[in-house]
Order: structure tokens, then sequence, then C-alpha cells
């Protein structure tokens, strides 16, 4: 089954909370922007809850809510070296074909200095935009908040 990838370029524009030094109880935020290739492991599975479907080389002809697809990729770097993974999972809450349903996806994407936690949501495989929101993470990531865009 072929798909477009959700995050297929992907640039991560994250801001971080520090501890403010002093007396003063405001954090302070720097921005770090996290870039790098999506490339497809083959890894990808759909879980079909009823009405079923019938699955043709494509895929499933339609989704309806419920259904899950998971799928996980490599993240490679500018050098197309690998520096992490990509795990994803979408519940369609909209019924419909690829284009036009929608689904709620989470994610996290490991690294080697800690993970990101994603969210996208709406007619996810429909359209070029690839955005959503990070959640936080963990490691060099923790108290993250932002967006990824492809």
């Amino acid at each position: 089954m072929t798909r477009r990838p959700l995050l297929a370029a992907c640039a991560f524009a994250v801001a971080f909370g520090f501890a403010a030094c002093g007396g003063d109880d405001e954090a302070g935020f720097s921005e770090r922007t996290l870039t790098f290739t999506e490339q497809e492991t083959g890894s990808f599975g759909f879980a079909d809850n009823p009405p079923t479907t019938e699955l043709g080389e494509q895929g499933p002809r339609k989704l309806s809510s419920g259904d899950e697809i998971t799928f996980s990729s490599e993240l490679l770097d500018g050098s197309q070296e690998p520096m992490g993974a990509l795990e994803i999972s979408c519940s369609v809450t909209r019924p419909g074909g690829f284009a036009d349903s929608h689904l709620h996806c989470t994610g996290t994407a490991t690294l080697a200095d800690g993970s990101l936690t994603l969210a996208r949501g709406g007619r996810v495989f429909a359209g070029t935009d690839a955005s959503g929101a990070v959640l936080g993470g963990t490691g060099s990531y923790a108290a993250a908040t932002g967006e990824f865009t492809e």
C-alpha cells in the first residue's frame, strides 16, 4: 500500500522553557528547529472495525469511524543518515475515503537526545499541508511546545 508520508520533509519549531535566574519567576524560552526527512519502513497496519471494507491494491476502499491506521518511519538528517524514528497511530473520526475521511493522529519522534510527542487531526491524507502540534517531550526536549510543518 502506498501512502503520502504524514511528515515527508519536516521541521519542528519547538519552544523550550527554562527556569529563570534570580528572583524572577518568569520562564525564558528559546526556539530550536529540527529538520529531517521521513523514509518509509514498510511498517503499516490497518485495523478494520465494522462496517468492514474491501481491501484493494492501494489499501482500504473506505474508512469507517474507529478504524485504526499505524505506521513507522525512519528519520534522516540532511546527509540522509538515520537520526531517529517516527511512530504514528491514527483513529478515524469521520468516515470516507483516504482523501476525505477525518483522523486524529498521535505519534512519537524518538531521537538520540530525547523524544517529542506529536498530534494532528482532520483530513490527514488529503492535501499537502502536514502540520500539527508538538505536545511535549523528554530528555533534551522536556517542556517542549510548538508545531511541526512540512
